[in-house]
């Protein structure tokens, strides 16, 4: 089991002793599968862009989210086949992986994955490094999800408040919850505020909304955001509007 940050798309990077720099591109990093029919399997392109050969592995692993954004990811080797798992690139050459659903053909909800593409710290030079060098393996963590047809999403405020700590400044803070079966993507995201004073803000953009625009909230999870306190708002907060991009994956 592996716990990773909640983003759209992670590389990262090891760093090991000798061989020569590499690397590759995946993609697509967001897909979409059906449970049955031609929307079960799509293609993925992984792309050597490198002058030297790049082993890349595939797999697939269950996500999970907890309420602050901590994401967990768990290896699942018997809902999907993937053709070919494992590659060798050679330079500046590119390769399709066909990736296809075999489980469950009747969901009543959203199942969401991880795709994971990653270098494995092969040496695949036939001549030895004359001088020791710094070897950048790379992981692509791409978005997966298999949608039913006919869900929906369903976010609601389940709670606004005060989070002050000692010594740190005071935050609004945010529950809301997504009671669909589908992931809501928290894009183009805008909130009207109202305090119990009458004071009123409203906040958009990606400064204002930091960690809280364009994040996912899961079908049947709930979410917590901290902001930074409006200078507008001089009381309690009481009453917040929201709209955000519905159509958005």
């Amino acid at each position: 089991m592996r716990r990773i940050p909640s983003l759209l798309l992670i590389a990262v990077l090891f760093v090991l002793a000798a061989g020569d720099a590499s690397a590759f591109r995946f993609s697509p990093f967001r897909s979409k599968f059906e449970p049955s029919g031609t929307g079960s399997n799509q293609l993925f392109l992984v792309e050597n862009n490198t002058g030297v050969p790049v082993s890349v592995q595939i797999r697939i692993a269950n996500r999970e989210i907890d309420v602050d954004g901590g994401e967990t990811t768990r290896d699942n080797e018997k809902d999907f086949t993937i053709f070919p798992a494992q590659m060798i690139l050679a330079p500046h050459s590119s390769r399709s992986v066909r990736v296809q659903w075999i489980g469950n053909p009747n969901l009543k909800e959203e199942n969401v994955y991880r795709i994971i593409a990653e270098q494995l710290p092969v040496n695949l030079s036939k001549d030895k490094p004359k001088t020791s060098s710094v070897k950048f393996l790379v992981s692509y963590y791409g978005a997966l999800f298999v949608t039913p047809p006919g869900l929906s999403q369903n976010v609601t405020l389940d709670f606004i408040g005060v989070f002050e700590e000692p010594g740190q400044k005071r935050m609004l803070e945010f529950v809301m919850q997504n009671r669909g079966g589908q992931h809501a993507l928290l894009r183009d995201l805008k909130l009207d505020i109202k305090d119990d004073k009458g004071n009123a803000v409203t906040l958009t953009g990606d400064k204002a909304l930091k960690g809280m625009t364009g994040e996912s909230i899961l079908a049947k999870h709930r979410r917590r955001f901290l902001l930074p306190w409006p200078e507008a708002l001089q009381g309690t907060p009481k009453q917040v509007e929201f709209t955000f991009d519905k159509q958005a994956f």
